[in-house]
């Protein structure tokens, strides 16, 4: 949740404006609470706790609220509570608790809650109470809650309690965040990374910060929902790919200590093509088939004697069929083969330098590692649309410079994107900052352009790298980085091995356009120039800004005289060896340039 701006919470909570690191309270009637008991429940006294709220300013529409505290005994915490405020509840707010029988303290706070920042106060009550068995055992009426079932002691059979939200990437190259909604009656959850469990959190938010690594690669996140007594409540699994796939299904197995599996299929459908089957299988017996979710099935443990694996397929409308394994005695089948379509950008230039445009696919012979590959497509860039994503350096040296550069990414859009083509663009200095998703408006991206900060900072060259093709993850056809700086990197995260071996993974052709950079810096130029080897593209040294647009018109030229050549690869879901590159030509004192190589 972003903080609210800074204004509005000046015009609106004045009055109660407060330090953000240690917040006095405001005034004590701003929140009282008052505790009446209801019943009994496991020789706890089953509450309710109501506050009342009173603000000395309105509150903003949608402002986030929550009231958080503790419930002590004899000085020591016996458990803590956070509830999320409720439109209809910024007078009075009712809620459930089982209290120990005894003297107790309940200290609440209602605070604004802020991501990254401490948490606004707004009011805070301690408040006395002596808690007695009232002989009479609790009954949850339908409005007290999921507090009000554990209370009970019922935990009705769940599915759909927990619910993993599509993870997204941070600043940081390899940081995932993945944020988890649960419904009653969840109350930890467990975070697990590839059948590993991380940690377990035992309060909302239920949030994990994975680092992936720096190298891009299929992982999966499973989180499983625990009520407050340590029993099984619901799963599922989120599959974390580099590359969107069409369809990707995955078994959850949680085995409890009754002797049950429960298993949950845990499906991706990024197009929403209508599914038409999903099966789950003990080895070659079909256990159960589904038309519609939920995809949970539970079963003893003892039926499953003698079965090595579960199996599970889901096929949709377009007969694309995905499956997973998973054997039974906790090992996981990761060799499945996947078939991949390679794109290779392919440049081909005669003796003097000058684009060679009339070939054909016969024309062409492409090799992986040494052996001949079965080209399956083929096109000419100008017939194709074009996605291209520009960087710009905006670190201190790049001062007197930013002007004309931003002038000349917007000439070089202005020139370049058509309806049919599309684009990004972004600045970088401590870290990358500000890059915008593809768009074909280029009155967007001038705005973009335009709206660049101004330069301040170090050079992280190689984070920017990563970030900018992490743009084309999703993206297939004729692509271009284009990455525009007048030094060698100084802050980056990433090493250059790092690097490297993303970029070798992302297979998109990298174009280095080096300002101001002195011919005897041999480490920089030659660096950028390896980097655009590796991919196929070119790296390009001007001495001042001015040149920029003459360069941009170099590169438009080149984007637009590529071929684009396909063929498919076979590799498994652990692949992680480069695999070598080489395409040939039978035009006679023809150069060909493309990639070098790739990792699947």
């Amino acid at each position: 949740m972003q903080r609210l701006p800074v204004i509005l919470l000046l015009t609106a909570l004045c009055a109660l404006s407060l330090p953000a690191q240690e917040p006095a309270p405001a005034a004590p009637e701003s929140l009282t609470l008052e505790v009446t008991p209801l019943g009994d429940s496991d020789e706890l006294v089953v509450s309710r706790l109501t506050f009342r709220l009173r603000f000395d300013q309105s509150i903003p529409p949608g402002t986030p609220l929550v009231i958080q505290g503790s419930v002590l005994q004899k000085g020591a915490v016996v458990r803590n509570f956070r509830y999320a405020l409720l439109p209809d509840q910024l007078s009075v707010a009712s809620f459930v608790q089982s209290l120990p029988v005894g003297d107790v303290e309940i200290d609440a706070r209602l605070l604004i809650p802020f991501e990254s920042e401490a948490p606004m106060l707004l009011g805070r009550v301690t408040q006395q109470a002596s808690v007695a068995l009232t002989g009479k055992p609790y009954e949850a009426s339908a409005e007290d809650g999921a507090e009000g079932i554990l209370a009970e002691g019922i935990v009705p059979e769940t599915t759909g309690a927990i619910r993993i939200l599509p993870p997204r990437r941070d600043l940081a190259p390899n940081l995932f965040i993945v944020d988890v909604e649960t419904k009653a009656p969840v109350q930890r959850v467990e975070f697990w990374v590839d059948d590993k469990k991380i940690f377990t959190k035992n309060a909302p938010p239920y949030r994990a910060e994975l680092d992936l690594g720096a190298i891009p690669k299929r992982v999966e996140v499973k989180v499983v929902g625990l009520d407050r007594a340590g029993r099984y409540v619901d799963a599922e699994t989120f599959v974390v790919n580099e590359r969107e796939t069409p369809l990707e299904i995955k078994i959850t197995r949680t085995v409890t200590p009754d002797g049950i599996s429960h298993f949950k299929l845990n499906i991706q459908n990024p197009r929403n093509v209508p599914l038409k089957d999903i099966t789950l299988f003990a080895g070659d017996r079909k256990l159960i088939q589904w038309d519609r979710p939920p995809y949970a099935f539970s079963i003893a443990n003892a039926q499953l004697a003698g079965v090595e694996f579960v199996r599970a397929s889901a096929t949709d409308d377009s007969n694309y069929e995905a499956s997973d394994l998973v054997f039974l005695d906790g090992t996981r089948f990761s060799e499945q083969i996947d078939v991949n379509l390679v794109e290779l950008p392919v440049s081909v230039v005669d003796a003097a330098g000058v684009a060679i445009t009339d070939l054909q696919q016969g024309d062409f012979r492409v090799m992986e590692d040494g052996k001949p590959q079965k080209i399956t497509s083929f096109g000419f860039s100008s017939n194709l649309p074009i996605s291209v994503g520009i960087l710009v350096d905006h670190s201190g040296s790049m001062k007197p410079r930013l002007d004309g550069a931003r002038k000349a990414a917007i000439a070089f859009f202005e020139d370049i994107i058509t309806p049919k083509d599309r684009a990004f663009f972004g600045a970088f200095a401590w870290d990358p900052s500000s890059i915008s998703p593809f768009v074909s408006n280029v009155q967007s991206l001038r705005s973009q352009v335009i709206s660049m900060p101004e330069a301040e900072g170090g050079t992280a060259l190689y984070d920017a790298i990563v970030s900018g093709l992490y743009r084309f993850r999703t993206v297939t056809g004729s692509r271009a980085l284009i990455m525009v700086s007048d030094g060698e990197d100084t802050v980056s995260r990433l090493t250059y091995d790092d690097m490297l071996r993303y970029v070798r993974a992302s297979r998109v052709p990298i174009y280095f356009i080096g300002i101001g950079i002195s011919s005897l810096d041999f480490t920089v130029t030659s660096r950028m120039k390896n980097i655009a080897a590796e991919t196929g593209g070119v790296a390009y040294f001007i001495r001042n800004v001015d040149d920029l647009s003459t360069t941009y018109e170099k590169l438009e030229a080149e984007l637009r005289s590529q071929y684009l050549i396909g063929y498919y690869a076979e590799s498994t879901r652990t692949d992680d060896k480069y695999r070598a590159v080489d395409v040939q030509t039978t035009r006679n004192g023809a150069k060909v340039r493309t990639i070098r190589g790739y990792i699947p």
